[in-house]
Order: structure tokens, then C-alpha cells, then sequence
């Protein structure tokens, strides 16, 4: 009998990382969605700001995002491709907003930036290693 081999590398605690910090910002979305819903004075509107939709559509529009986050998540989790493939959606848009917003938090931006970058390489170059390891 021959030995098991693996050809996992310590990259697929990244894709694990990326897994849960989708989870944790499932959460949030989540959160974020009920308060739109149920209080609507907790967002500042001001005379500079364009309201495009009215609060029940942004906060519906949280929770569905918080859905597809969470089921997205469990599924990086679990090794599953379709998982990874939003995952690296959600990390590149989270990427490039972090870059608009590099001028407003430079050091903050920087380290999302790095965050960003590292799990996106995880998720498309090992993402398939979380499938071997379980």
C-alpha cells in the first residue's frame, strides 16, 4: 500500500481565509440590509447626495447580497469552484474600491489592497487545493 500524497501547499489557508472573511462580510451585508430596512434616518442624506433608490430596495439588496455572500462562503469552504468564482468577483471589486478610496485612508487602503491581492491569488491559482485537503 502505497502512501496518500498530497499536493496541497500552505496557500489553501488563504482560500480558507478568503472563505470566512466572505462569511464575516455576509454579515455585515446582512446587518446592513436590516438597518435600511428598519430605521430609515441612519443613513445621512445631504444636499451633495443622490438618492437612487429608496431604503427597502437597498436594504433588500443587502440581504441578497448577504445570501449569495454566505452560500458563496460555505462553498469556498467546501471546495466547490462556484464558490471561488464569486469569490473572486467580490475580492476584485473590493479591490478596486479600495483603490478610489486610497487617497481618503492611504495606510488602511494599502493593507486592504494587500489583503485583496493575496486572497485573489489563493482563490484562482490554489483555490482547487481546498477540494484536495478535505
Amino acid at each position: 500500500m502505497s502512501p496518500k500524497t498530497s499536493n496541497t501547499t500552505g496557500w489553501v489557508g488563504w482560500v480558507y481565509f478568503a472563505g470566512i472573511l466572505m462569511l464575516v462580510r455576509a454579515f455585515f451585508q446582512a446587518f446592513l440590509g436590516i438597518v435600511a430596512l428598519t430605521k430609515n434616518d441612519f443613513y445621512v442624506v445631504t444636499k451633495e447626495s443622490l438618492t437612487v433608490f429608496n431604503y427597502d430596495a437597498w436594504g433588500w439588496g443587502h440581504i441578497l447580497l448577504a445570501i449569495v455572500l454566505l452560500t458563496a462562503g460555505f462553498s469556498v469552504l467546501s471546495g466547490h469552484a462556484w464558490g471561488r468564482v464569486v469569490g473572486v468577483i467580490m475580492f476584485s471589486v473590493s479591490l478596486l474600491a479600495n483603490m478610489v478610496f486610497l487617497p481618503a485612508y492611504p495606510i488602511w487602503m494599502i493593507v486592504a489592497i494587500i489583503v485583496d491581492v493575496l486572497v485573489l491569488y489563493a482563490l484562482i491559482v490554489h483555490g482547487g487545493e481546498a477540494k484536495e485537503d478535505a
